[in-house]
């Protein structure tokens, strides 16, 4: 499976393979949380403050991951706050793609081809 390491787009996934064969998925850096004023939330960890368009959230439809974060966007009313990007269902060599597909949409902050742009 393709992905980016360390800002680098990389087609072979032994990359991260280590030595005694076990895939090693790097531990997710993203882990603040968004408060009203922007302080850390329950983990101790810096915050980000919570305001109207600062955010946006970008999807795969065949993510069961990324179809929760839609849903419990529009739970919460905030459909209107944190717009969101659609990309195409298949990730192939270059990854996740915009608006090759009908339920795809367009990169609208970036105009980016591929999301690891």
């Amino acid at each position: 499976m393709p992905m980016l390491i360390d800002g680098k787009w990389i087609n072979d996934d032994r990359a991260l393979w280590s030595t005694d064969g076990r895939f090693r998925r790097k531990e997710s850096c993203f882990r603040n949380w968004i408060q009203a004023d922007g302080s850390a939330g329950p983990t101790g960890q810096g915050g980000f403050p919570a305001a109207a368009g600062r955010y946006h959230l970008y999807v795969a439809a065949a993510c069961p991951w990324a179809h929760r974060t839609l849903i419990v966007r529009t739970l919460k009313g905030l459909d209107s706050v944190i717009s969101s990007s659609s990309v195409d269902a298949l990730m192939l060599n270059e990854g996740w793609t915009f608006g090759r597909e009908s339920s795809a949409t367009n990169d609208p902050l970036h105009q980016s081809r591929c999301l690891y742009e």
